[in-house]
């Protein structure tokens, strides 16, 4: 286990433990109150009680082993003045008013700096709600949901039952989402670590934010998005949950560089896109989930780069779906590469002479240009009939499914959907 792995884990452990050396909360309060605006105030360790207001801009900076611990009612720390910096502690104990929006940290102001903080034992772990350009980063959050299945982090991992996309038994009153958004713009949020809570981060109506190098499991939506424009998601870690990210009702998103990974259950999804428009998702990992990627009712799209690999099904195209282009993509090792739905020339599967790897294309390429000369059709042998009978899944990788896959990939057979490549990769990162 590397380094700060292990520091992350005995301060969480820490933090659950509640063995700090207890300390005067209303020392804390008092100095909040007779701290000049622009201060910085250095918090010692220990345990400081009671519910934190900051409502002038001010930095907390709390010295190894300080610990916030709310009354078990609103927020642990409410910010409610512009340029606030709460960074270094251990947050624990809001309340669990899903309609009060109880938090670890309640921000309702602009440009609010919180780092380095483990929020545990809370609703919301951060909230931010109306509150433009902030900045979360390097956070640890942990759910109840996480928080009760610790035993022996060192040789134990935190697993989250087998559940559908929609029916995750979430414990209504007592887990909240790891970071909430909701209705402001410009934020960064950055190399946070959140499991066990009810979605990772959650998007609604924000634009213009980066979410950049965050690692989420165990959750029911790694991110969940809607109504949200112009955001870049780059690096992050979506894993182990009933969706590694859901995104709705949005526009010109782009999604680069993240790893969706072992989402599954009965209909999980590595990412989920319905009703989005004109968004970039290249070079991302989509491996060992139930479905890779999902595209429902969603237009102008650009798929370019990505690995979908090891998946039940690779991609997943409702017939609602038309001006997508997927170009250089690597569609391996998938039970099922594509299912599709309506007619398959509603979206390109090659731009600029440039197709997608498919293991059982023809691999000629005479010329070496490292594109095959001989197009390709991917069927979706079964797609309609899987989802109305789940039994038919058990011819899935059946030798008579092969042949018939072998057969339509050269000649197509009449009655089964498929897309057409027309200039299929020779070869993995020929392009």
């Amino acid at each position: 286990m590397t380094g700060w792995r292990v520091n992350a884990v005995a301060i969480l452990l820490a933090a659950l433990s509640g063995s700090a050396v207890g300390a005067d909360g209303d020392w804390l309060k008092r100095a909040i109150d007779e701290a000049e605006p622009g201060a910085t105030l250095h918090v010692p360790a220990g345990v400081h009680r009671g519910a934190v207001v900051i409502a002038k801009p001010l930095r907390l900076i709390g010295e190894p082993g300080a610990v916030l611990e709310g009354t078990g009612e609103g927020h642990v720390v409410a910010i409610t003045a512009p340029d606030v910096e709460v960074a270094g502690f251990v947050i624990r104990k809001s309340g669990r008013n899903l309609s009060n929006d109880d938090a670890g940290i309640h921000v309702t102001a602009a440009r609010a700096v919180l780092r380095d903080n483990t929020i545990v034992d809370t609703l919301h772990g951060v909230y931010l709600k109306q509150a433009p350009e902030g900045r979360v980063i390097g956070n640890v959050i942990r759910g109840r949901a996480a928080v009760e299945t610790i035993e022996d982090p060192m040789t134990s991992d935190l697993r989250m039952s087998n559940a559908e996309l929609c029916s995750v038994e979430l414990e209504q009153n007592q887990r909240g989402n790891g970071i909430h958004v909701w209705n402001c713009a410009g934020h960064t949020i950055e190399e946070n670590d959140i499991r066990g809570t009810r979605d990772g981060i959650y998007f609604s109506f924000c634009d213009r934010t980066t979410v950049r190098r965050n690692t989420i499991r165990n959750v029911r939506y790694g991110l969940h998005y809607m109504y949200s424009d112009e955001n870049v998601f780059e690096e992050n870690t979506f894993t182990e949950s009933a969706a590694g990210a859901a995104l709705m009702y949005s526009n010109e998103i782009v999604l680069r560089g993240n790893r969706f990974l072992a989402n599954r259950s009965h209909r999980a999804y590595g990412l989920l896109m319905h009703t989005v428009e004109r968004t970039e998702v290249a070079e991302n990992e989509f491996a060992g989930n139930t479905v890779g990627a999902f595209v429902e009712n969603s237009i102008s799209n650009e798929f370019r780069g990505n690995g979908v690999t090891g998946n039940y099904i690779g991609l997943r195209v409702s017939g609602s779906s038309d001006g997508n282009t997927f170009s250089a993509n690597e569609l391996a090792g998938n039970i099922h590469a594509v299912e599709t739905g309506g007619a398959a020339e509603a979206n390109a599967w090659s731009v600029d002479g440039v197709g997608n790897f498919w293991p059982d294309a023809v691999k000629l390429d005479l010329d070496r240009d490292g594109i095959a000369d001989v197009p390709h059709k991917e069927a979706d042998l079964f797609g309609a009939w899987r989802r109305d009978f789940p039994e038919i899944g058990l011819l899935s990788g059946s030798p008579g499914e092969r042949a018939l896959r072998v057969v339509h990939a050269r000649l197509k057979v009449p009655g089964i959907p498929s897309v057409s490549d027309p200039r299929p990769l020779a070869a993995r990162n020929a392009r």
